[in-house]
């Protein structure tokens, strides 16, 4: 059984025969996780710069864009080690004999860790996730530079032939490659200036809720990113997502609860027609405080179903024995009716 928070994606990867192999930078060094486990090195505070899609053992698809400033952490291999006794029938072993459930009587566990970080950001800022905005400067800045170039040519010529046309050409060419960083530079005070300002009250708000609230940063995104994986991965198609911008962040009461209504731009991943291929999109989700919440331990956690006390597997939020509802794990959760 895979840790809690990758069961959605890992079923769904075993069932079209992907495998994703993921790049992080952490402390200087590059690190590599597969969802295979053929790379499983643990990882603590790590960036991620490279995933690699593997169809059926063959390189398919590469995604090389993501923010810098959102963090994994996995310590898999330090927790695997740990000894552990099967609530069910008392074989012991260590954790990492328990993936696939109890090796003696098949009974389910639940691997989860609490020193972990799923990808928070706890500011915004802007990602930039193409090209376009480059483009857009480039051409404005060769336009003006051929105007400048031409303006020139006519008001220093006596003629104005064939010949000056070229030079107006070479002139503007010259010049804009002089004055593209200029250009650049004028475009992001311009145009990036009031996005900067509004990402820079959107730090405001979400720093004074946090003190606020007192609520823990890390929980809140770890929770969110389980939720937005459970809805996303029952999608037809998705393998895969990251969430490459949080670009909003609003908080109300609803019916006496607190709700909090978080935008992103994420990026999904997707197999259709023996194809795999990504698009951007922009979620909205909310998510609202859950006060029935099953309490997790670091390590292995054998669940017990309340109705007929047999091991349960948390992550299909039932009693697979006598069908009895299970309570959430996560403390943030999106309510029923969510946009997803």
């Amino acid at each position: 059984m895979p840790f809690i928070s990758d069961t959605f994606q890992q079923s769904k990867l075993a069932e079209n025969n992907v495998t994703i192999k993921t790049t992080y930078i952490a402390d200087g060094r590059l690190l590599c996780r597969s969802t295979d486990g053929a790379d499983n090195e643990d990882i603590r505070n790590g960036i991620r710069c490279r995933k690699e899609y593997f169809l059926e053992g063959k390189l398919a698809h590469i995604e090389k864009l993501f923010d810098s400033r959102i963090e994994y952490t996995f310590v898999s291999n330090e927790m695997t080690a740990e000894p552990h006794t099967c609530a069910n029938c008392g074989f012991g072993a260590t954790i990492k004999a328990f993936e696939d459930g109890c090796p003696y009587c098949g009974a389910a566990s639940n691997i989860d860790y609490t020193d972990k970080d799923l990808g928070g950001k706890h500011h915004y800022d802007l990602v930039l996730k193409n090209p376009l905005y480059r483009i857009i400067t480039a051409v404005v800045d060769y336009v003006f530079s051929l105007l400048l170039a031409f303006l020139f040519i006519v008001f220093t010529s006596r003629t104005f032939n064939g010949y000056d046309l070229l030079k107006v050409f070479l002139y503007g060419t010259i010049l804009s490659a002089l004055l593209y960083y200029l250009f650049y530079i004028c475009d992001a005070y311009v145009v990036l200036g009031p996005i900067r300002r509004f990402k820079a009250e959107q730090n405001r708000k979400q720093m004074e809720f946090w003190k606020r609230t007192g609520i823990d940063q890390q929980k809140f995104f770890n929770n969110l990113n389980y939720e937005v994986s459970r809805k996303l991965y029952a999608k037809p198609g998705v393998i895969d997502y990251d969430i490459i911008d949080y670009t909003d962040f609003r908080e109300y009461e609803k019916e006496g609860e607190l709700c909090v209504d978080v935008t992103m731009e994420v990026r999904l991943v997707t197999l259709r027609n023996h194809r795999i291929s990504s698009g951007y999109r922009k979620e909205t989700i909310t998510l609202r405080k859950n006060h029935q919440t099953i309490k997790l331990r670091p390590g292995m956690n054998s669940m017990k179903c309340p109705n007929c006390d047999a091991n349960v597997d948390v992550t299909k939020g039932f009693c697979e024995y006598c069908d009895t509802k299970l309570g959430g794990i996560q403390e943030w959760t999106i309510p029923d009716g969510s946009i997803f």
